[in-house]
C-alpha cells in the first residue's frame, strides 16, 4: 500500500478530527510539535490501514489527545495544569490575549458604527478600563481555583467585580464630558492586534506544580488536595472530602512522616485519582451550560427590549448575534455534560 501523505485522509470528516487532535495536543497538553504531528500521522495511517474513520477507531479527538499525552508527557507536567492546560503562570498571557481579542471586536464594532474616526470619550475609556479589570479578576480567580486555591480565588473575583462596578460608575459620571479628541479606528484595531501578537510571542515559565499555599505540613498537603479535587476536577464537596479522608487514613496506617512520601505531590495524586474519568469534564461542561444560559438569557432580554423600543436595525442585529452565540455555546456545553451512555 502506498504510504499516505501528511495531508490526505480517507474520509472528509477525519481532516477536521486530525486538526482538532493536533490543536489539543499542542495547546491543552503542551506536547512537542514533532510528537504531536507524529501522533496525527499515526492516526491517519491507522485509518488507511483499517478503512475506518478516526472517530470509529479512536473516539473523540479530545479523548485521543488525552490518551496520547498520558503516554508521552510526564505525569508531573500533566499535573501542573488544569483541564484546559492552563495554570496561574499563564495568567498574563491570557490577559493579553483576552484584552486584545476584546479590543479587536470593539474596534470592528466602532468601524462599522462610527466609521474611520472615533471620538476618545472619557466615559468609554472608564468603561473599557473596568471591563479589562473585570476580565483580569475573573481569569486570575478561575486559574487560582483550578490550582486548588479555593480561598484566594475569591479575592480575584472580588477585584473583578469592583473593576466592573467602578467602570460603570465612571462611565456614568463622565457621560457628559466632551471627547478628548479623535483617533483613526484602524489605529485602535492595530493596537488590539499588537496586544494579541505580544500575548502569543511572549515566553511563559514552564508549567510545574507550585508549592502548597500555607507551607508543607501534612494538613496543608491535604488541604491542597481537597482544593484541587474541588476546584480543578469539579468534584462535589462530599466526594472530595471522602477522597481526602481515605488518603489521610491510608497515610496514617503507613506511618510515613509526610503524605508526600506516600502519594507524591497533591497535584500528582489528584491527577492519578481522576485520570481517565469523564466526570470532571462533564461537571465542568455542566457549569459552563449554566453560565452560557444565563448570559444568553440576558442577551435575549436586551434584544427584546431593543426591538420593543424601536431600536436601529444594527443595534438589534448585533444583540441578536450575541444571543445566538451564547445560546449555541450553552447547547454545545449541555451536550458535553451528558453521560456517554445517554448521548
Amino acid at each position: 500500500m502506498t504510504e499516505p501523505t501528511r495531508t490526505e485522509w480517507l474520509h472528509p470528516d477525519d481532516e477536521a478530527w486530525g486538526d482538532r487532535l493536533l490543536a489539543r495536543l499542542l495547546v491543552t497538553h503542551d506536547v512537542a510539535l514533532d510528537d504531536a504531528e507524529s501522533a496525527v500521522e499515526d492516526a491517519r495511517r491507522a485509518c488507511h490501514e483499517s478503512g475506518r474513520t478516526a472517530a470509529e477507531l479512536f473516539g473523540s479527538a479530545d479523548a485521543h489527545a488525552r490518551e496520547v499525552a498520558n503516554d508521552i508527557v510526564p505525569v508531573t507536567k500533566r499535573a501542573a495544569v488544569d483541564l484546559d492546560g492552563a495554570s496561574p503562570r499563564d495568567r498574563w498571557t491570557l490577559l493579553l490575549l483576552g484584552t486584545g481579542w476584546l479590543g479587536s471586536i470593539w474596534s470592528i464594532w466602532l468601524l462599522v458604527a462610527d466609521g474611520w474616526w472615533v471620538d476618545v470619550e472619557p466615559a468609554a475609556l472608564a468603561l473599557l478600563a473596568g471591563i479589562v479589570v473585570g476580565a483580569a479578576g475573573t481569569w486570575f480567580g478561575t486559574l487560582a481555583r483550578t490550582a486548588g486555591d479555593l480561598r484566594g480565588c475569591w479575592s480575584w473575583w472580588a477585584l473583578g467585580a469592583v473593576g466592573i462596578v467602578a467602570g460603570a460608575v465612571g462611565a456614568s459620571s463622565f457621560s457628559d464630558v466632551a471627547p478628548l479628541g479623535e483617533v483613526p479606528t484602524l489605529v485602535v484595531l492595530a493596537a488590539a492586534v499588537a496586544v494579541i501578537v505580544v500575548g502569543f510571542v511572549r515566553e511563559e515559565p514552564r508549567a510545574e506544580p507550585d508549592p502548597a499555599p500555607g507551607g508543607t505540613t501534612p494538613d496543608a498537603w491535604f488541604d491542597r488536595l481537597h482544593g484541587l479535587l474541588r476546584g480543578r476536577y469539579h468534584l462535589p464537596r462530599a466526594t472530595a472530602r471522602q477522597h481526602v479522608a481515605d488518603a489521610r487514613s491510608h497515610w496514617t496506617d503507613t506511618g510515613s512522616v509526610h503524605p508526600e512520601d506516600e502519594f507524591g505531590t497533591p497535584e500528582v495524586y489528584a491527577l492519578e485519582l481522576l485520570d481517565g474519568s469523564p466526570e470532571p469534564e462533564r461537571r465542568k461542561a455542566r457549569y459552563a451550560t449554566w453560565l452560557y444560559t444565563v448570559v444568553a438569557g440576558y442577551w435575549a432580554f436586551v434584544t427584546t427590549t431593543t426591538v420593543l423600543d424601536d431600536g436601529s436595525l444594527w443595534s438589534i442585529v448585533w444583540r441578536a448575534v450575541a444571543f445566538l452565540l451564547f445560546a449555541g455555546s450553552a447547547v454545545s456545553a449541555w451536550r458535553r455534560s451528558k453521560p456517554a451512555a445517554a448521548a
